[in-house]
């Protein structure tokens, strides 16, 4: 779930560059060069609290709730940066008030700086937003985000002082920002993260129906993980030049590494056709805050097809004892899709606290709220709901359940999309 401290931070980063912008401005502005030149500066704001949001720094998990969820505020804030700078070049003055020295106040290269920065920024927008893009095309091209923030920033330092002086309150906060993005963008893509990541050596590549198990061995430190945690799998050698982020289907304290993938698209299918033993793959993490061990005693687990893997992660890794009531829904389109169904079944019969719900929509059985208020022993209002699976089945059990009067602070879920 979002968490609104890294939320807060933002707004309140924004809320003072304005105030004080606002509060002194430079005596020769007027109130529309005022008004535009601090949506300008908002803008920027926004768009080095995107960059710093790329560098995927476990510090800022907390302060949003995974870094999933870290990445959907990064999305919202480049669209409001880029919607923000095209309201402040359509609204700042063009022309420089009577009496002003043209020569000491030249917009060049002032201006041609933040328009190509504009013009960069709405195109590497609608890439970024665009999901038509493959993945192998739209990451290159997203990169191009770091010549906008290097254009704007030469916009605003070389503007003229009659728009923005630099060295007043509010143009110190932007030069300070502007200090800050800079070190998060080198950071994030010029891989400084990667000294982060683990050597692991392929061990197996299971297929499985529709999905793929890749199990690693650690070719040094294993990775120190959570159940429900995911990380970012690189596979070294020609031709594997992509960095991929799957859920961890193992448990903590095993001495293997597995991951267990669909089959979706060209990367994919080429690990499951490709891969073999011998390897070697670099593995960045872990992250994500899909925890339920902090939960309440009764819990719904709601897994739509591969949105099993973390939920497979913290059955593997449960002890007999635990205390908890937990219902596990798997939904799958036939039952030989629903891979892992009888070591579940078999894992929730050993621990005596589990109960599995398989539901196979070709026998018309659908995860449903109404047929969760028909089938469970106790009222919606009483569980905490942890889904991961289609966004569609996601979005439409949530919003039923909200209906039926369900707190959100109960329905946890997992936002995997990183683009």
């Amino acid at each position: 779930m979002l968490q609104k401290k890294g939320i807060f931070a933002i707004v309140g980063l924004v809320l003072v560059f304005a105030v004080v912008h606002l509060a002194l401005p430079p005596e020769q502005h007027g109130p529309r060069t005022t008004g535009t030149v601090m949506l300008g500066g908002i803008a920027f704001l926004l768009m080095t609290s995107s960059i710093i949001l790329s560098t995927r720094l476990e510090v800022f998990e907390d302060w949003f709730g995974g870094l999933d969820r870290m990445y959907q505020v990064h999305r919202v804030a480049g669209v409001f940066a880029a919607l923000t700078a095209l309201v402040h070049f359509f609204g700042v003055p063009k022309e420089l008030p009577e009496g002003v020295d043209p020569v000491a106040n030249a917009i060049f290269p002032s201006g041609p700086l933040g328009m190509l920065g504009l013009i960069f920024l709405v195109i590497g927008l609608f890439i970024a937003l665009n999901r038509k893009i493959r993945y192998s095309r739209w990451r290159p091209t997203h990169k191009v985000m770091g010549l906008v923030y290097f254009l704007i920033i030469g916009h605003f330092m070389t503007a003229p002082g009659i728009f923005f002086e630099r060295f007043s309150a509010s143009g110190i906060i932007l030069i300070i920002a502007a200090a800050v993005g800079l070190v998060a963008l080198f950071y994030s893509v010029f891989g400084m993260n990667k000294r982060t990541a683990l050597p692991f050596e392929i061990e197996a590549v299971n297929a499985l129906e529709r999905a793929t198990e890749v199990v690693l061995k650690p070719v040094g430190k294993m990775l120190d993980f959570k159940p429900g945690q995911f990380a970012f799998v690189e596979v070294e050698g020609k031709g594997w030049n992509e960095t991929h982020p799957f859920t961890i289907s193992s448990a903590p304290g095993e001495d293997k590494l597995r991951f267990t993938m669909k089959v979706l698209g060209d990367w994919t299918r080429k690990v499951r056709e490709e891969l073999q033993p011998g390897g070697k793959v670099q593995v960045r993490g872990p992250y994500g805050r899909f925890d339920a061990s902090h939960a309440g005693k009764k819990q719904i687990w709601l897994a739509g097809g591969i949105g099993l893997t973390p939920f497979l992660s913290k059955l593997r890794s449960m002890a007999k004892g635990d205390d908890r009531q937990i219902h596990l829904v798997y939904a799958a389109r036939e039952e030989q899709d629903a891979i892992f169904l009888e070591e579940l079944k078999d894992r929730a019969a050993e621990l005596g606290n589990v109960t599995i719900v398989p539901l196979f929509s070709d026998e018309g059985n659908f995860a449903r709220v109404d047929m969760m208020k028909v089938k469970l022993p106790d009222p919606l209002g009483t569980y905490d709901y942890f889904m991961c699976g289609p966004k569609p089945m996601v979005d439409g059990i949530m919003k039923d359940l909200r209906s039926e009067g369900v707190s959100r602070s109960q329905i946890h879920t997992e936002a995997f999309e990183f683009r």
